[in-house]
C-alpha cells in the first residue's frame, strides 16, 4: 500500500495543480465578467451627468477668478455669473458700453451701476420671474484684473495699469515708474462714475510726510499728479522769469526774489505788487513793502501759483541816474572837443 500511495503521489500533485489553475482563472474570469456587467448596468445617465458636472466644475472654476465687489458695475468689466445647479446659466462675460449683459434664454439684463450683491439678487428674481427656475441661487464676481487704473501727469511712465494686490495711493504710483521732479504737492483722484467728485489728496514731493501713501485706489480710478505751480516774477529783478514752487512746502516771497537774482538798483523795494488769481477768475492786487520783509520787518507772504510779483522801479531814483549819466556823457563829450 505505501509502494503504491509513493507511486501515485506525482500524478495527484500534478493534478491538483491543473486545478489549482483552472480554478485561478475561473475566478478572474468571473470577476471580469461581473465588473462588466455591473458597467453595463449603470443608468446611461450617470456618464452624461458626469460630463456635465465636470463642464460644471470647470465653469465654476473659471467663474472663480472674480472677487465680490462693492463698488458699481461699469462698462467694460468682465463679470462672471455663477447659477447653482444650473450650468446654463452660468457664464464669464464682459458688462456692454450700455452696461447690459446677455443670458441665454433670460435675455438682456442691465447691471451697470450695480454692485456684485445687488446683481446677483437682480439675476434671481429675473430667473424666478421668468419661471426659468424656482428658486435660484446666483453669485456674481466681478474680474477686477480687467479694470485697469489710469496714472496721468508728473510720473515716470504715465499710462493704464492693472490693479496691483494691494489698492493704495504708493502702489500705483510705484507702478508708474515713481514721481518725476516736477510734481506738485496735489494728487487728483476721479471715476467715471462719478466725475464730479474729484478728490484731491495732498502729497508731499519731498516724502517726508507720508500721510497720504495708503489713500485706496479703486480699478477703474484716475490718477493726475499734478505739476508743480509756477510763479511769475517780473520788474526791477535780476532774472525776471517763470519759477517752479517746487523748492519748498510754502514758498514766501523772499525766497521767489531771491531766485529771480535778487532785486537790481533804482528800485521802489516799497511799491512791489503781488497779483493773485481768484477761484472765480478776478484778480487781487496787492501792494507789499518789500524792503521791509527783507528786513523782517514785515510778513513775508506765502506765494501761490499763478502768482505774479512785480518789482517796480523807483522814478526818482530813474531820473537822478538818467540825469548823472547824461552831465557824464556831456562833460566826456566837453573834454575831448576843448582839449588843448
Amino acid at each position: 500500500m505505501y509502494m503504491r500511495i509513493a507511486r501515485q503521489t506525482p500524478k495527484g500533485l500534478a493534478s491538483i495543480r491543473k486545478n489549482t489553475l483552472r480554478i485561478v482563472f475561473f475566478i478572474l474570469f468571473a470577476f471580469s465578467v461581473n465588473q462588466g456587467f455591473g458597467q453595463d448596468q449603470r443608468p446611461a445617465l450617470i456618464p452624461s451627468a458626469q460630463g456635465a458636472g465636470s463642464s460644471a466644475g470647470a465653469s465654476t472654476a473659471n467663474a472663480n477668478v472674480g472677487g465680490l465687489s462693492d463698488g458699481p458695475i461699469s462698462a467694460g468689466q468682465v463679470v462672471h455669473v455663477i447659477v447653482f445647479n444650473a450650468p446654463d446659466f452660468s457664464l464669464t462675460t464682459r458688462i456692454s458700453e450700455s452696461g447690459d449683459v446677455a443670458i441665454p434664454m433670460l435675455g438682456v439684463v442691465h447691471l451697470d451701476g450695480l454692485n456684485s450683491a445687488s446683481a446677483a439678487d437682480l439675476l434671481a428674481r429675473e430667473l424666478k420671474n421668468h419661471n426659468l427656475m424656482l428658486d435660484p441661487h446666483v453669485t456674481v464676481t466681478v474680474d477686477s484684473s480687467t479694470t485697469g487704473i489710469t496714472v496721468l501727469g508728473e510720473v515716470h511712465s504715465p499710462g493704464i495699469y492693472p490693479p496691483p494686490g494691494k489698492h493704495q495711493l504708493s502702489d500705483v504710483l510705484a507702478l508708474a515708474g515713481g514721481l518725476t521732479a516736477n510734481t506738485g504737492r496735489v494728487i487728483e483722484i476721479s471715476n467715471d462714475h462719478h466725475p464730479d467728485q474729484k478728490a484731491l489728496v495732498g502729497w508731499d514731493p519731498t516724502m517726508h510726510n507720508t500721510a497720504s501713501y495708503n489713500s485706496p485706489i479703486e480699478p477703474g480710478d484716475r490718477v493726475l499728479v499734478r505739476a508743480c505751480g509756477i510763479v511769475y516774477v517780473g520788474g526791477h529783478v535780476a532774472k525776471p522769469g517763470a519759477y517752479s514752487l517746487c523748492g519748498s512746502p510754502q514758498m514766501t516771497l523772499s525766497e521767489v526774489v531771491a531766485l529771480a537774482g535778487g532785486v537790481v538798483p533804482l528800485t521802489s523795494e516799497k511799491h512791489t505788487y503781488l497779483v493773485r488769481a481768484q477761484p472765480d477768475g478776478s484778480r487781487v492786487l496787492q501792494e507789499i513793502d518789500l524792503h521791509k520783509v527783507l528786513l523782517s520787518r514785515a510778513a513775508d507772504p506765502v506765494i501761490s501759483e499763478d502768482d505774479i510779483v512785480y518789482v517796480t522801479p523807483s522814478t526818482v531814483k530813474d531820473v537822478l541816474n538818467r540825469a548823472v549819466a547824461a552831465a557824464l556823457a556831456a562833460s566826456t563829450t566837453l573834454l575831448y572837443a576843448y582839449h588843448p
